[in-house]
């Protein structure tokens, strides 16, 4: 299973960072990434990743989208922000989360069953996790699960 990417990050700062709730067509479903750390060891997480300096976070959600899967994010909308405070092996990390709503403009990018994706060199897995967030997996970050149901009513 993928684990977080090894790649050093400066945990010193607050990172500010777009997540994406992808939607397949059929309306229960969305994409998410199969991550596992120290703390947890499986997890899922939307995927996305940090906005870079001067870009804007729905730019960057859309950009992070084209990067990871090759498709297009149609309509972001803004679901909230959250506030991430949390430890990874061993570490104190700490982000501010901009969480966008969308579908793919290519909604077969990602098959019912998975795939791998790349993301900084490093390989991840993504798959389809129910909108009602009936799953044995935790959602990640903490209050992800309620801004979909928000959007969801």
């Amino acid at each position: 299973m993928p684990r977080l990417r090894r790649v050093p990050i400066d945990r010193s700062v607050i990172r500010v960072k777009a997540f994406a709730v992808i939607v397949e067509d059929g309306g229960r479903h969305h994409a998410v990434s199969r991550m596992a750390t120290t703390e947890h060891p499986a997890f899922h997480r939307p995927l996305g990743g940090s906005v870079e300096l001067g870009e804007r976070s729905v730019d960057a959600v859309v950009r992070e989208v084209r990067e990871e899967l090759g498709a297009t994010l149609l309509e972001p909308e803004l679901l909230g922000v959250l506030e991430n405070v949390f430890v990874i092996d061993g570490a104190t990390g700490h982000e501010v989360v901009f969480v966008y709503g969308g579908r793919l403009a290519e909604p077969d990018v990602v098959p019912l069953t998975g795939r791998p994706f790349m993301d900084l060199e490093e390989e991840g897995w993504v798959e389809w996790r129910p909108l009602d967030g009936a799953h044995a997996l935790s959602l990640l970050p903490v209050g992800l699960q309620d801004l979909i149901d928000a959007w969801r009513k």
